[in-house]
């Protein structure tokens, strides 16, 4: 595997499928896909279990970038899910449409009233569309040829358009700390559910904050703002982990454990997640 941020061949790393490029630290996976193949999620307590917390995050990042937004911005929400960051969008007075590969989610996104293309981001949508935002939430590092898609992101954005991500990082110490235990004790199975192995969707990437900013610049985007997110909330964090049927009930405690210990250290390190927003042409931050 090649790593799409400095080009180097990448390393096996503490899991099975997983690699790690020593130029630069990027992280990537070759796990495999199956979106409308497999259904191991029960997704009504995923959603009693998410949906407060990307609620949260989705104010968040609109109260801090509205500022750059243009009145009545068109947006872009790619891997859209249940619709809950058009939810949010819309309240603010923004335009949204969804695109969702996932046939049941573009189909509830749909239900809550929403504008959802169902397909992969950028094939499924029309040409010639071009919008003043595009935003990727918890969707980035599930998607395939990030160079290709990085590279073609502006085709599909305005004059000035600005580019939303919205991911958990490698930078974090919950990453860090699952990823010493994969590989010193063999404890993997929380290094295993941070890249969601065996979900329809797993991850398929893990930046760091460097790493992400060098692969936007690499096609003419610079960064123009960023922030820490809450990555783990106490209420319902027992219901997110159990939220995927493969994972077992003994599993499902320790990897609560795990979370809780992390959670009392985190606050000294980056967080787990982050929220980076790009302009096109842009080479330094505001």
């Amino acid at each position: 595997m090649i790593c799409v941020v400095c080009k180097t061949p990448m390393q096996p790393d503490a899991i099975p499928d997983t690699y790690k490029c020593l130029g630069c630290g990027f992280y990537a996976s070759s796990l495999p896909v199956k979106i409308n193949q497999i259904k191991s999620i029960d997704e009504i307590n995923r959603e009693a279990a998410l949906k407060p917390l990307r609620s949260k995050t989705f104010s968040k990042i609109l109260e801090a970038s509205a500022d750059l937004f243009p009145s009545n911005a068109s947006v872009l929400d790619v891997g859209c899910a249940h619709g809950w960051f058009m939810d949010a969008a819309k309240s603010a007075g923004y335009r949204c449409t969804g695109v969702e590969p996932d046939h049941e989610m573009a189909a509830q996104a749909r239900l809550a009233g929403h504008n959802v293309i169902e397909g992969f981001f950028p094939g499924a949508l029309p040409a010639g569309e071009r919008y003043a935002v595009i935003a990727f939430h918890d969707a980035f590092e599930h998607l395939p040829e990030l160079d290709r898609i990085v590279g073609q992101i502006s085709s599909y954005l305005n004059e000035g358009g600005l580019t939303i991500v919205n991911l958990p990082i490698s930078d974090g110490l919950i990453f860090r700390t699952t990823r010493v235990l994969a590989r010193s004790i063999k404890i993997s199975g929380p290094y295993k559910r941070m890249w969601q192995v065996g979900l329809p969707s797993p991850h398929l990437s893990y930046f760091s904050a460097d790493t992400l900013q060098r692969l936007f610049a690499n096609t003419g985007f610079g960064l123009v703002r960023s922030g820490r997110l809450e990555a783990i909330s106490t209420k319902g964090l027992y219901e997110r982990i159990r939220f995927d049927r493969n994972v077992g009930v003994l599993n499902s405690i320790a990897i609560y454990i795990t979370a809780r210990c992390i959670q009392v250290f985190a606050g000294a390190f980056p967080s787990d997640a982050q929220y980076f927003i790009f302009r096109k042409g842009v080479t330094r931050n505001s």
